[in-house]
């Protein structure tokens, strides 16, 4: 009885370690075999559209299928090692590589990568599903592959959507260049270009610089027309055999080109491409990715789904569009613009709306110290024009007291000085007698000096007393006596007065008188008068120069007569000829300021008007326009012809 429980514990200890042995490989879960896909690159994988495209790949399939996946990949680099395309070693070490493994899916990116792996690796692993990608018609025939075998593929004419985008954007294009490599790849590229450039109803001229070193390419270009349409096909070779990664060049060749490019590829947009209908990497990434999918979800016998098309999308750089000119309005409907810059709006919107809160606060509390300050600024701006009026109305009062001033001076001068004035003509008269009768004293020729100088100041005393009379008249705005009078005539009698003081002054006094000068109608001593004021005021200006000279001239226009003054001096400014014929105003020393003013009183008095202005030689120019007398034009035209009034004449020093 005592071994009885030892035996029953053995029995269960034993018991107990067959189950615990047995227990693992009974409640172990089924071990997940992961979904294996070969990727096949034509090309580098490591460049960057396909790192782009690996990843999206990845990502895609992995996402969709819902389950642990192992990518594989391989780089034929075909561009390279063009001998590995016919390569069966080659074929023969990635099928034993990968046999092992299962492989579920093999991927061929390029058209030459999708011939190695039906002709050479298919061979190695049997009825495992291809899905190709990025592969073009006619290089790669649908038709012709193995009931095995799908995948995207664009069509033939893919270029011919980007040639119809470039000829929008371009109507004045007259030729299409086509940039390519001397690559396999590169050559069928080229080839599909100048298909569809021989396609376009308007076929412009067409020039094909393939193959050239990239040294002598890029020279190539820049002589090109600026009215051309630029292809970039492809550039993975060129003729001497250095191999090139596309995107690394694409920029160079873009900004060496004087005209537009344009290309297929949508990773070269942004390296100065303006577009064109691209394949986008990254969309055909994920379109592959799902048919990779759908290939490996396929129930047993069920054949593969067709061969997909691909259809490309118009994409254009914003930035390359305002560097040529072209249009946005002229891109196909639907165009995708890349690197478009904000506007000032899109770019400062919040801080301008912050601004524009700010500013209508501010403008709310200032509102009312706005209003009060207007109200201020109208109650002194009517106060100050109230001031300017008072100020106004003494300065015309006192300018009337000092016409009335010069009115009652000039009153009084013409009563006194015609006193003295007549016993200066009495004596000069008494003196032309006596001297005519002493006939002991002076021979004859003192005896006739003596008269002519009596005469003379006879003649200037009238002249004088005939003056003091027309001021009166003029002051006093009396009718002035109307007669025939003869300009030259007045200014050769002026320019004799003035002899004497253009001499004291080394000043020089020249006449320019029309022979046809026609006669005038007013009166000859206040038109003296002007003459006189004017030659004056030239011989001042003109003591300002190293040579003081005047010049008098008179031309007939038309029914109005001219007589100009004119001077060598510093001449007019803005400002002084604003005032130069106010009463008063003067710029002598001690002058009145009434000359101007009375010359021009004179002469609206007999219709005429007075201007100055300043030289384009230098000096001042008086100008008076009077009208013609047309009664007597014709016949003192004839009398001053035929007495030789037309010649220069010259008085002074």
């Amino acid at each position: 009885m005592s071994h009885r429980p030892a035996a029953w514990a053995f029995v269960l200890t034993t018991f107990v370690f067959a189950l615990s042995a047995s227990a693992p490989s009974v409640a172990a879960p089924h071990a997940v075999r992961p979904t294996r896909v070969l990727v096949v690159y034509q090309q580098q994988a490591e460049t960057q559209p396909m790192l782009e495209f690996a990843q999206r790949l990845r990502r895609t399939v992995s996402k969709e299928l819902g389950s642990p996946v192992e990518f594989y990949q391989e780089a034929l680099d075909f561009d390279r090692f063009t001998s590995l395309e016919q390569s069966s070693p080659l074929s023969n070490y990635l099928a034993d590589k990968y046999r092992q493994f299962g492989i579920d899916v093999v991927v061929p990116v390029g058209g030459r990568a999708l011939t190695f792996v039906v002709d050479q690796l298919g061979r190695g692993l049997p009825n495992v599903p291809i899905v190709f990608a990025l592969c073009a018609m006619p290089q790669t025939d649908p038709a012709a592959q193995p009931e095995n075998v799908t995948g995207r593929i664009s069509p033939a004419s893919r270029f011919a959507p980007t040639l119809e985008m470039a000829r929008r954007l371009q109507p004045d294009a007259e030729r299409i260049v086509v940039v390519g490599g001397a690559g396999p790849q590169d050559s069928t590229t080229v080839a599909a270009v100048v298909r569809a450039a021989t396609t376009l109803s308007d076929s412009l001229d067409l020039a094909v610089l393939q193959g050239m070193p990239l040294d002598e390419l890029l020279p190539k270009l820049r002589q090109i027309p600026s009215r051309s349409i630029v292809v970039f096909a492809n550039y993975r070779m060129d003729g001497r055999g250095h191999a090139y990664e596309p995107l690394d060049i694409v920029g160079s060749i873009a900004h060496a080109a004087p005209a537009p490019m344009y290309t297929q590829l949508a990773t070269y947009i942004g390296e100065g491409v303006v577009g064109g209908a691209v394949l986008r990497f990254d969309d055909e990434a994920v379109r592959t990715g799902r048919l990779v999918v759908r290939v490996l979800r396929r129930r047993p016998g069920e054949r593969m789904p067709p061969v997909e098309l691909v259809a490309n999308s118009f994409v254009a750089d914003w930035r390359q569009l305002r560097r040529w000119g072209l249009s946005e309005a002229r891109l196909p409907r639907g165009t995708e613009l890349l690197f478009r810059e904000p506007t000032l709006w899109q770019r400062y919107r919040t801080v301008v709306l912050l601004t524009l809160g700010v500013i209508g606060a501010e403008s709310l509390l200032l509102g009312s110290l706005l209003a009060e300050r207007r109200r201020r600024k109208r109650a002194q701006l009517v106060a100050e024009e109230q001031q300017r009026l008072v100020d106004e109305t003494r300065r015309q009062v006192a300018h009337m007291g000092r016409v009335a001033l010069v009115g009652e001076l000039t009153a009084t001068m013409s009563h006194e000085l015609r006193q003295p004035l007549a016993a200066i003509r009495m004596n000069a008269e008494a003196g032309a007698k006596i001297a005519a009768r002493d006939t002991g004293r002076f021979s004859d020729e003192e005896r006739e000096i003596c008269g002519e100088i009596f005469n003379e100041i006879v003649a200037d005393n009238v002249l004088a007393s005939d003056i003091i009379t027309r001021v009166r008249a003029l002051v006093r705005r009396e009718e002035l006596p109307q007669q025939p009078v003869d300009l030259n005539e007045i200014c050769r009698t002026s320019a004799r007065f003035l002899q004497y003081d253009a001499v004291t002054r080394h000043a020089e006094i020249n006449l320019t008188l029309d022979p046809s000068f026609p006669m005038v109608t007013g009166d000859p001593v206040q038109l003296q008068q002007v003459v006189l004021n004017l030659l004056v005021n030239a011989l001042d200006a003109a003591a300002a120069s190293t040579t003081p000279q005047v010049a008098i001239s008179t031309v007939a226009r038309g029914q109005e007569v001219e007589l100009a003054v004119r001077d060598n001096g510093p001449g007019l400014t803005a400002d002084v000829r604003q005032h130069l014929f106010e009463s008063f105003f003067t710029t002598k020393p001690h002058g009145l300021g009434l000359g101007l003013p009375i010359v021009q009183s004179i002469i609206e008095r007999h219709h005429g008007r007075v201007r100055a202005e300043t030289a384009e030689q230098g000096g001042a120019v008086f100008s008076v326009m009077l009208p013609a007398a047309r009664s007597s034009r014709e016949s003192s035209s004839e009398l001053r012809v035929k007495a030789g009034v037309g010649s220069n004449e010259r008085f002074g020093y």
